[in-house]
C-alpha cells in the first residue's frame, strides 16, 4: 500500500482539482479515512480510489456513457493536461478497480455531501423550527443474470426467463436542501416498511417524517411517537372510509381529534414482541382538506397527523407541507430518469449497490451545486431545475478542469451559477396533463418465454 503522505498527493491530483465545488461538501481526508477504516489496499497504477470514484461519477453524470466511454473522457482529460498517455483505453482495469472499491465508500461519500449541505443550510429552511424528513419507495431494474435473480428477485407477473431483475430501495430526502440522507436497498420481495425501519437511526427528538398513505399505520405512528417525533401522511384504508367528522373533539372546520384503538391483528411487518409494545390508544388529529387545483386525482383528501395543536399547527399550515410530499416524486424523478438510475448495468450485486450509491453522490452533489446557485443569486432553492443544472454543468466541467487553478475557471464557475440561478421552474398551479404516452413503441411482439425457446424456434423455421 502507498505511504499515506503519497496517497494525499495521489488524492488531490485525482479528483479535488476538477471540481473546486466539491472540495466544501466532499473532502479528500474523508475519502482517505474510509478508505482506511476498509484496510483497502491498491496497486500504485492510474485506478487509484480517488480516480476510480471520478470515472464512475463521470459515467453516472452521463446516462448514455458506457465504461468505454468514461476512461476515454478521463483519459482525454489527462491528455490535454498535458499528464502522461501511456495507458490503456481498455475498460476492463477500470471496471476491476471498480468491483474492488469498497462498498463503504459509496456511503460515506453522498452522506457526506449531505450532511456538509445541511450544515451550509443551518436554520434558514426548519418547518416551524422542526427538521422534516420526507421518505418514499421505489425500484431499479437490471440485467436478467443468475447472480442477480438469486439476490433481488423479479415481480411475480413475469415468467422465468422474461423479465428483469428488480431491487427495492426506500430513501430518506431533506426536505430543506432536496438531498438524499440515506437509501436502503433488498430485494424486490422486502417490505418497503422493514426498510424504513431501518432509517430510523437517522431521526432526532422533535423531526418530522413526512409520507404517502402507504405509511400510516398504527404499529408505524406508535412508533414514531415512542422516539420523541411526529408524522404528517395521508389517511388510508378503512380509516378513511369510515372517518366520520362528526366524532371526535372538534378542533375546527374539517380537523378533528380522534382516537385509534390498537389493532387486533398483529402486523406482518412486525414481531409479536414488538406489537405487544405499542399502546393500546393513540390519539391522532384528521383533516380533511379539499384541493382546488383541478387535475388532481382527489378533490377532497384526508391528513392524519401526530401534531394535535390547532393554534400551533393550523390547518392550511399542515396542509401546505402534506402539498410538499409530492416532491419526493420529483426527486425520484430527477434520480431515475434525468440520472439515468432506472435501469441499471451492473451485473453483480455489490456492483448494482455501488451503482445505485454512486447515483446518490451525483444526485446531492447536483443539489449541492442548486443550493450555491441559489444562494450566491438569491433564488429559491425549489424553482431551479435539476435537469438544466446537470446540463450546465457537463458542459462547464471540462474547462473549469482545463483552466484551474486560474481566474478564467473561477470566472467560468460564477458563469456556471449565474446560468444554473437563471433557469427556473415555471409556477404552474393549474396544469393538467394526461397519464398517458402519445409515442406509439415500436411494433414488436413482446418477450413471453425464454430467449433460447426462442431461438430455437426461429432456428426450426428457417430450418
Amino acid at each position: 500500500m502507498p505511504r499515506m503522505t503519497h496517497f494525499h498527493q495521489i488524492l488531490k491530483r485525482d479528483l479535488f482539482k476538477r471540481m473546486t465545488f466539491l472540495r466544501e461538501f466532499l473532502s479528500a481526508e474523508t475519502i482517505l479515512n474510509a478508505v482506511v477504516a476498509e484496510h483497502y489496499c491498491w496497486r500504485e497504477r492510474i485506478w487509484t480510489p480517488m480516480q476510480t470514484l471520478w470515472t464512475f461519477l463521470v459515467q453516472v453524470l452521463n446516462p448514455d456513457c458506457s465504461c468505454r466511454a468514461a476512461v476515454a473522457q478521463v483519459l482525454a482529460e489527462q491528455a490535454a493536461q498535458g499528464e502522461s498517455t501511456e495507458v490503456s483505453t481498455d475498460p476492463t482495469a477500470y471496471c476491476q478497480a471498480r468491483r474492488r472499491l469498497p462498498l463503504k465508500l459509496f456511503k460515506t461519500a453522498f452522506r457526506t455531501i449531505d450532511e456538509s449541505l445541511r450544515a451550509k443550510v443551518g436554520t434558514d429552511y426548519l418547518w416551524h423550527g422542526r427538521r422534516v424528513w420526507v421518505v418514499d419507495g421505489s425500484s431499479c431494474s437490471m440485467p436478467d443474470t443468475g447472480e442477480l435473480q438469486e439476490a433481488f428477485g423479479q415481480p411475480d407477473g413475469q415468467r422465468p426467463g422474461c423479465g428483469f431483475p428488480v431491487a427495492r430501495l426506500v430513501g430518506l430526502f431533506c426536505w430543506a436542501t432536496g438531498t438524499i440522507v440515506d437509501v436502503v436497498i433488498e430485494a424486490y420481495r422486502s417490505s418497503e416498511l422493514v426498510l424504513w425501519r431501518q432509517l430510523w437511526g437517522h431521526l432526532q427528538l422533535s423531526d418530522i417524517v413526512l409520507a404517502d398513505r402507504f405509511y400510516c399505520t398504527y404499529s408505524e405512528v406508535a412508533q414514531l411517537l415512542s422516539r420523541g417525533c411526529d408524522g404528517v401522511f395521508r389517511l388510508q384504508g378503512a380509516r378513511a372510509r369510515k372517518m366520520d367528522f362528526r366524532g371526535g373533539k372538534r378542533l375546527g372546520k374539517n380537523d378533528r381529534l380522534v382516537t385509534w384503538t390498537r389493532p387486533k391483528l398483529c402486523p406482518r411487518t412486525l414481531c409479536p414482541e414488538q406489537f405487544a409494545l405499542l399502546p393500546e390508544t393513540l390519539n391522532v388529529r384528521v383533516l380533511r382538506v379539499h384541493t382546488r387545483i383541478p387535475g388532481f386525482r382527489s378533490q377532497t383528501i384526508m391528513v392524519a397527523t401526530t401534531l394535535l395543536d390547532p393554534n400551533d399547527y393550523p390547518l392550511e399550515t399542515i396542509a401546505q407541507l402534506y402539498a410538499d410530499r409530492w416532491t419526493v416524486e420529483l426527486r425520484l424523478r430527477d434520480l431515475k430518469t434525468t440520472l439515468g438510475m432506472d435501469v441499471l448495468r451492473g451485473k453483480s450485486p455489490d456492483v448494482v449497490c455501488k451503482e445505485i450509491y454512486m447515483h446518490v453522490v451525483a444526485y446531492n452533489l447536483i443539489r449541492a451545486l442548486m443550493w450555491q446557485a441559489a444562494e450566491t443569486h438569491h433564488r429559491s432553492l425549489h424553482r431551479l431545475s435539476f435537469a438544466g443544472t446537470m446540463q450546465r454543468f457537463e458542459v462547464m466541467a471540462p474547462y473549469l478542469y482545463l483552466f484551474c487553478g486560474t481566474a478564467k475557471a473561477l470566472k467560468l464557475y460564477q458563469l456556471l451559477l449565474k446560468w444554473i440561478a437563471g433557469d427556473i421552474l415555471p409556477y404552474r398551479p393549474g396544469r393538467i396533463e394526461p397519464r398517458a404516452v402519445k409515442r406509439r413503441p415500436k411494433q414488436y411482439d413482446l418477450m413471453n418465454k425464454p430467449r433460447h425457446q426462442l431461438r430455437q424456434a426461429l432456428l426450426r423455421k428457417t430450418g
